[in-house]
């Protein structure tokens, strides 16, 4: 069947989207829109990521239909499509949309994927090369990190347990860059009205939320890279997907585009839309990115070095620290409980630390969750999520859940007279993690 295509109006984004059923199991909701003069380009296709509907892209629908015909797709348990999908994969919901490609007698598409989204049309890419005409990602990564997985897995946890107001709270602090609020200029405002919609979240979004991680934490690398010609894109503080992981991914398609978007992190779309649409409609119109106010466009080969850390290692003038559990015991002493083992701080920035210590007093597979490390400085206790463990140290996320507490110990850190910056030493793993899809 023949897809239909409305004349869009802003009022348009808040009709009941047209339910298209695929083997009678799977529905995809979608808007469809163009005019005349562009019904016979090949159309902008969009899927969303996991917060997202379709009011949030009016602005790059206006633009776009400057170009091509557009169609906003909501596959199952994204965006505002309620349909639980626990028995499909990531590349299982590249086939739905494929299907739904095919069931529309649709020739080709050029999709545009957006933080769960992008794995999703990156797969499609490789799977289905003759359907897709050019693609956009951001928000993607390759080879998911560990210290990513961990904290996804916590999340996850949170949830379970039914903590709403501190899964909402760990969402914001993690999704959007808190370390980089006055480079973004993400408003006070949008952050609490982001976090009052996941501290209500229903008990259907909370399961899809569920299915959509343990979707992402099922893959252990994507299937194969595109082959069509692909824009690879990343706001430069992402440190949800890092641009350093973006690189990779662009490295590895056949025909890669990278850019960077400035002063943005995970959400450039809303952080900085009006630089976000221009990229993307250059890309699109074949245009040159010279000139686009706002974006740093990479030439080939030369993004592949990209500074993996994303964020600058504080070392502390005092670097005594002292960890606590109420669970682990020493391996010299079963009767020892590590309530106060000193260990020394070798950095550590807003999202994370390396420790080093004198002997192995620690099992990583057994506690890596439930340690707490307090400073030297009296007011900085801070629960660690373990996510890696030598002889001597151990690399740590900081499992930031509260944001008056994490705002002050981002205010603690640039205080001079506790910490200081160094020069650059080798990597140690801590450039940044993502706590959601």
């Amino acid at each position: 069947m023949s897809l239909v295509f409305k004349k869009y109006t802003r009022r348009a984004l808040n009709t009941d989207p047209v339910q298209h059923w695929i083997d009678e199991k799977w529905r995809v909701d979608y808007l469809a829109f163009s005019n005349e003069s562009v019904q016979n380009k090949v159309p902008i296709l969009i899927v969303g990521g996991a917060f997202q509907n379709f009011s949030a892209f009016k602005f790059f629908v206006e633009k776009f239909l400057e170009v091509s015909p557009v169609i906003l797709v909501d596959l199952p348990s994204l965006g505002n499509n309620d349909q639980l999908a626990e028995d499909l994969s990531m590349e299982d919901m590249a086939m739905v949309l494929h299907r739904f490609v095919n069931d529309h007698e649709l020739e080709k598409v050029s999709p545009l994927g957006m933080s769960l989204g992008a794995a999703i049309v990156a797969t499609f890419a490789f799977q289905y090369p003759l359907e897709c005409e050019k693609l956009i990602v951001t928000g993607i990564t390759e080879k998911p990190r560990k210290s990513w997985r961990m904290l996804l897995s916590e999340s996850l946890d949170v949830l379970n347990r039914d903590r709403l107001e501190e899964f909402g709270s760990a969402v914001i602090l993690h999704l959007i860059n808190h370390n980089r609020l006055d480079e973004t200029g993400v408003s006070e405002t949008a952050r609490n009205l982001f976090q009052r919609q996941l501290n209500s979240a229903s008990d259907n979004e909370k399961e899809r939320y569920h299915l959509n991680a343990k979707r992402l934490l099922e893959v252990e690398n994507l299937p194969g890279f595109p082959e069509c010609e692909t824009l690879v894109c990343t706001g430069e503080f992402d440190t949800f997907t890092l641009p350093y992981e973006h690189a990779q991914f662009a490295d590895q398609c056949a025909n890669a585009t990278f850019a960077m978007i400035e002063n943005a992190d995970h959400l450039p779309q809303f952080e900085r839309m009006v630089e976000t649409i221009a990229l993307f409609a250059a890309f699109f119109n074949e245009e040159s990115f010279d000139g686009l106010q706002g974006i740093k466009a990479y030439s080939p080969g030369t993004y592949i070095n990209l500074e993996r850390r994303g964020e600058p290692r504080y070392v502390p003038v005092n670097t005594r620290a002292f960890l606590h559990s109420d669970t682990v015991t020493s391996d010299v002493n079963p009767e020892e409980s590590l309530h106060d083992i000193e260990v020394k701080l070798r950095n550590i920035n807003f999202f994370g630390c390396l420790i080093e210590f004198d002997k192995s007093v620690f099992h990583l597979v057994q506690h890596a969750r439930d340690v707490t490390i307090s400073l030297a400085h009296p007011d900085i206790k801070l629960d660690l999520l373990v996510f890696d463990q030598t002889a001597h140290t151990m690399r740590c996320l900081f499992r930031h859940s509260d944001i008056k507490k994490a705002l002050v110990f981002k205010d603690l850190l640039e205080n001079w007279n506790c910490f200081q910056l160094p020069g650059r030493e080798k990597d140690d793993g801590l450039s940044g993690y993502a706590h959601i899809p």
